[in-house]
Order: structure tokens, then sequence, then C-alpha cells
């Protein structure tokens, strides 16, 4: 595990590195974003499909709160990489611990919001491939 037996150099290297994987992933995100909110907008659906605007609606709404979500999470990551720098200057335990511990909590803070995201984006596209016009 992080932080047994890690100089502080380890340490950096492999939060940086999970913090760049982090930052390619958000980026990756930004993009199907707007992919999704274009999809959306779209006027490629079949005709006479009940409540098709409001569930529409309903994806837009939240589309907007993970576009938010993603926001504070992209600064999140930037600020974390900039407060990163302070490792090499940590001494002792207790500041292991505590890089360790915001290492920990980003980490799962990350994995709720790309696995909220993906499932978000499942029912988006199993929602909207069933109802487009086939030509």
């Amino acid at each position: 595990m992080l932080g047994e037996r890690n100089t502080p150099e380890e340490l950096l290297a492999a939060f940086h590195h999970d913090a760049e994987w982090w930052k390619l992933t958000v980026g990756y995100i930004q993009n199907e974003i707007e992919f999704i909110n274009r999809l959306l907008s779209a006027h490629a659906y079949k005709e006479n499909i009940p409540n098709l605007f409001e569930h529409l609606q309903k994806f837009k709404h939240e589309m907007d709160t993970k576009t938010r979500e993603t926001l504070n999470l992209k600064k999140e990551l930037w600020d974390y990489e900039d407060k990163l720098r302070g490792i090499l200057e940590c001494e002792g335990i207790s500041c292991d611990t505590f890089y360790l511990e915001n290492h920990i909590t980003l980490t799962a803070r990350f994995e709720k919001f790309y696995i909220g995201f993906n499932d978000y984006k499942t029912n988006v596209f199993n929602y909207l491939g069933a109802i487009l016009v086939s030509k």
C-alpha cells in the first residue's frame, strides 16, 4: 500500500500519476458531455414517443448537474496537484499520513464521480438508442 516504506519522492510520483490519469479522464468526460448535449438536442427520434420531451428534459437537467460536477472535480484536481509539491517538504509520519489520507479521499471521490457519470451515460444511450429513427 502507498505510504508504507515509501519515500516522499515515491509517494509524489504515485500521487502525481493518479492525478494525471484523473485529469486525462475528466478531459475525455468533457468531450462526452459535449456529445451527449448535442445528442439530447438532436431531432432524430421517432415521432409519437410517449413522454419523449419529459425524458429529454430530465436527461438535460441531469447533464447540467454532471457538467457542474465535472468542472468542480477538474478544479479540485488542479488544486490537488499544486498541493502535492508540499509532500517533498514534508517530514514525519503525520505529514505522510495527511497526504495519504487526502489522496485516498480524492480517489474515492473520483471513483464515485466516474461511476455515476458512466451510469448516467449508459441510461441516456439505452433510452435514446431505442428511439432513434432508423433509415
